[in-house]
């Protein structure tokens, strides 16, 4: 202050100080101005700073709301496939009371869930398709899409007819053995251009299925599936549930799991091995 009572006139001190604190802040950059122009230019120069860095206030605050704002939305974000995976459950359970539902679904950040649900409680088919735009439960373009997982029931007269569904593996004790890890053998096999490997988890029936003649192992995806399965578990069938994955990608719902529950026979099937198991392990 030592240095503009210098230069300034008392009336401009005079006219700074009602200025408030505001001309205070300001008052550096107006000295400038005050030693190349006349008093009144002085004053309205002032005025002028002042009403610049109101602006520049005001689009400040402006600019930190927008940030606020957009960390808000951000927040919400997180939270809207959560939201919207319940949105969809309410949704199916509203058709199908009692349908068996996945405690979660992933999906990858810029996908959304779609739902495309048919049937009643006795027989019942939920489709679930990732998408780049949010559609409503039960959209009619969903019926046109190739779903990445589905889970299905269908209900028979009694429990033997449903079990007499499941496709069960003849022995295979006499086969050469292959160590999955875990303590865990499977049975090898080839036959028909196709190479096999089968082994038991609880009781359930694994199959994981190579192609010879595309050069495939089935090996690998059958650690992995090992891997899961000893921290997860598939629902409890009364009998025997089978797991028939496949190496081969045809872009079709070949990796299907199937079990039966009384006289209802249920079956998720999948396009990628092991989402199926994950989202197996996730559905009661």
């Amino acid at each position: 202050m030592k240095k503009l009572l210098v230069i300034v006139p008392l009336a401009l001190l005079l006219t700074v100080a009602g200025c408030g604190q505001t001309g205070q802040n300001n008052h550096a950059k107006a000295s400038s101005n005050i030693s190349q122009t006349n008093k009144s230019t002085k004053e309205s120069a002032n005025r002028e700073s002042n009403g610049v860095n109101g602006s520049k206030k005001s689009a400040s605050l402006s600019s930190s709301n927008q940030v606020g704002s957009k960390a808000s939305d951000s927040s919400s974000s997180k939270n809207l496939p959560e939201q919207r995976y319940a949105k969809l459950k309410k949704s199916v359970f509203n058709q199908i009371a009692s349908a068996k539902w996945p405690s979660s679904y992933a999906v990858a950040e810029s996908q959304y869930l779609n739902i495309f649900a048919t049937g009643d409680q006795s027989n019942y088919s939920i489709f679930f398709s990732p998408g780049s735009v949010a559609l409503p439960f039960n959209d009619p373009t969903l019926q046109n899409v190739n779903a990445e997982l589905a889970i299905q029931k269908k209900t028979y007269p009694n429990a033997s007819d449903a079990q007499a569904q499941v496709a069960v593996s003849q022995s295979t004790a006499s086969l050469p053995k292959v160590a999955l890890g875990d303590g865990i053998e499977a049975t090898s096999q080839g036959a028909a251009g196709s190479t096999y490997l089968t082994w038991t988890e609880g009781r359930w029936i694994v199959t994981v299925k190579a192609s010879a003649i595309n050069g495939e192992d089935p090996l690998p995806l059958a650690k992995q599936v090992v891997a899961w399965f000893a921290s997860h578990a598939l629902p409890v069938p009364d009998q025997r549930g089978t797991v028939d994955l496949t190496v081969t990608n045809a872009n079709v719902r070949q990796n299907q799991i199937t079990w039966t529950e009384g006289n209802a026979l249920y079956m998720i099937s999948g396009l990628e091995p092991i989402k199926t198991i994950q989202e197996g392990t996730a559905t009661r």
